[in-house]
């Protein structure tokens, strides 16, 4: 019997709209219907009015059983019965006063306060499906809500804050928020995420087998229980690796990636959302892999047997950048870098096209290094130890489009030194020495470059807010 009940509360959404069209039809055939060259309309209006009642009464009834699933936030869906049951009564007194009878004044006013209560029953039924302010979001001024952006600084990011929200958000806020709670479960802050729904906690801290989580999302897609819905966009095996790892980590939402245990997969998964890959393609800035119009033309003889081994003894991941082309990635997995390292680099410079040295403890030697690749497109030198001093040498890289100087100790005469790169699209300058008051003049002196000052942070909502009361038992 509960299934049948539920399956007639979702005729809801069905049923909602008959209402509305034709009570607005039969007051406008009223109002056509009081004047002589319409007269003959007078029937055909008391007829629709009644049929408008009618379907009121049948969507108030829907209504109330859908708001029992508890998929939407109380205090909205109060307001939209209240005023819907409000609409059926006026309309239900308007049909009686007006069913066969002329228009008098008080029907006039019955009328116009039909067409108010319509415009707000439909208000408040948009902010439940929508989210708040549904119909007045494009009219009230609000702050811009900022583009996703890569993490510059990803060991130093807050977990919670700068990845697993922003995923949250991406893919599961349309349902989970506030206005709009399906299942009871807010995930729109940290203290709902916490409370869970009404299946219970969906976070067990330690064990992402155990979380109610883990699992919706890892049910196969046809799954009614799955999360996203399969009609929704799904969640990227980078994204799902991320809430696994947050997950088995603890699940704290005040700690710094440098501050959790990272594996190989992990370090792959963090480099991802420090290069806004992590998210669906397109999503990004920045794309998954060198794009087809960064790809060098020319060809270029296989790199040297020996040097790869080299690199890959040293703990260096050397991977081609597609089937069958002998261009290079090259990348750092853990924090150090041997001479043997170093010196097999310069034995692959024809090939490399990307290099990562992110967290390697080396100086302004890496930059000569890089500076000898003639087919370089993308750097990584955030959180070395480079000064910043030879830092021009790679403006006379003709391909270089992208370069993190993010947690070095470069400044803004070093980042000048860069102005004659003419490919140079983005250059990462987070938790430098270049101080905010020299931003706009290193912008206009890069006017074809985006200038990253990293920072990110999602705009906080007023629905972010959570009021605390004292329960009732415990009031003196």
């Amino acid at each position: 019997m509960a299934a049948f009940f539920t399956f007639v509360g979702r005729l809801h959404p069905v049923l909602v709209h008959l209402p509305i069209g034709i009570i607005l039809l039969a007051l406008l055939l009223e109002w056509l219907g009081g004047r002589p060259k319409y007269a003959g309309m007078k029937p055909a209006a008391d007829l629709a009015l009644g049929l408008g009642v009618l379907c009121a009464i049948a969507s108030c009834c829907t209504g109330l059983l859908l708001s029992h699933n508890g998929d939407y936030d109380q205090g909205l869906v109060n307001i939209h019965m209240w005023l819907a049951i409000g609409l059926t009564v006026v309309t239900a007194v308007l049909y009686g006063k007006l069913n066969g009878r002329p228009a008098t004044r008080d029907t006039k006013l019955l009328s116009t306060a039909s067409l108010v209560l319509i415009f707000l029953t439909g208000h408040f039924g948009g902010s439940l499906t929508h989210g708040p302010g549904y119909l007045t979001t494009d009219l009230t001024p609000k702050p811009p809500v900022p583009a996703l952006h890569p993490v510059a600084d990803i060991q130093h990011a807050v977990v919670y804050t700068e990845m697993v929200q922003p995923v949250l958000h991406d893919n599961c806020y349309g349902c989970h928020r506030a206005g709009h709670v399906k299942g009871g479960l807010r995930l729109d802050d940290q203290t709902n995420i916490l409370k869970g729904g009404k299946d219970g906690a969906i976070l067990t801290p330690g064990s992402p087998n155990a979380s109610l989580l883990m699992k919706r999302i890892l049910l196969p897609l046809d799954d009614d229980h799955h999360m996203a819905p399969k009609d929704k966009q799904q969640l990227t095996a980078a994204e799902i690796k991320l809430l696994k790892w947050w997950i088995t980590t603890g699940a704290a939402f005040d700690k710094e990636a440098a501050q959790l245990p990272q594996d190989n997969e992990i370090h792959a998964v963090l480099a991802a959302f420090h290069e806004g890959t992590a998210g669906p393609v397109g999503a990004s800035a920045t794309p998954a892999n060198i794009a087809d119009s960064d790809m060098p033309a020319a060809p270029v003889k296989p790199a040297p047997a020996e040097a790869l081994k080299r690199l890959a003894a040293a703990g260096a991941l050397v991977l081609p950048i597609a089937t069958g082309s002998n261009y290079l990635t090259v990348s750092f997995a853990n924090d150090t870098i041997g001479r043997d390292a170093l010196a097999a680099l310069p034995l692959i410079r024809e090939q490399i096209v990307e290099l990562k040295c992110s967290d390697l403890p080396v100086g302004d030697g890496i930059i000569d290094i890089a500076a000898t690749s003639p087919h370089l497109v993308r750097l990584w030198l955030d959180h070395t130890k480079i000064t910043g001093r030879t830092l021009g040498r790679l403006d006379t890289l003709p391909e270089l489009k992208y370069l993190n100087l993010t947690g070095t100790s470069v400044d803004e005469a070093a980042v000048r030194t860069l102005s004659k790169a003419k490919k140079l699209k983005e250059i990462f300058l987070y938790q430098t020495n270049v101080p905010k008051s020299s931003w706009p003049a290193l912008q206009a002196a890069f006017p074809h470059t985006i200038l990253d000052s990293g920072g990110y942070q999602l705009p906080k909502l007023t629905t972010d807010t959570s009021i605390v009361r004292q329960p009732a038992a415990q009031k003196k």
